[in-house]
């Protein structure tokens, strides 16, 4: 009679080490990616409703590191624990995270324009530079924090 989980007949003093089968692996995976790049995407971009002032530099400056500190804890913490699942969704929140910045600040450019609100206190290439930033350094942590592989 076969003794589980071996399916063998041999008797073992202690039990057999139990592997993760490949479907618990890629749910494993997708989970910590599609978490991961969401929660970063959410906790970056929230203090920008609740601070909607940003044409001056000290919202913009409140706002960014309220939400991107945060989203970056979470990264590398995701990183740490899904290994390439997570650094692949830190980076992906972070992409997403930029395109909002991006289309953010230059919605304060063209409403400036407009006359419908003050000019902004900071360069029209902050708009490009600071979610340019924000992908280039998570990625950064992504890969500084990524576990090595262990032979």
């Amino acid at each position: 009679m076969a003794f589980e989980p071996l399916q063998t007949d041999e008797k073992l003093d202690t039990p057999a080490p139990k592997t993760r089968d490949m479907d618990a692996a890629m749910l494993f995976g997708c989970s910590g990616f599609v978490g991961t790049s969401i929660g970063g995407y959410l906790l970056s971009v929230w203090p920008f409703f609740f601070f909607p002032e940003s044409e001056k530099v000290k919202f913009l400056l409140i706002s960014s590191s309220v939400g991107l500190i945060p989203a970056a804890i979470l990264g590398i913490l995701a990183t740490r624990r899904f290994a390439l699942a997570g650094a692949c969704g830190f980076v992906g929140g972070s992409m997403a995270t930029g395109i909002f910045l991006f289309l953010r600040l230059d919605q304060v450019f063209l409403s400036a324009l407009a006359r419908q609100a003050p000019p902004a206190e900071y360069p029209k290439v902050m708009t490009y530079l600071l979610p340019l930033a924000w992908i280039l350094i998570s990625a950064i942590l992504a890969l500084a924090v990524l576990p090595r592989e262990q032979d």
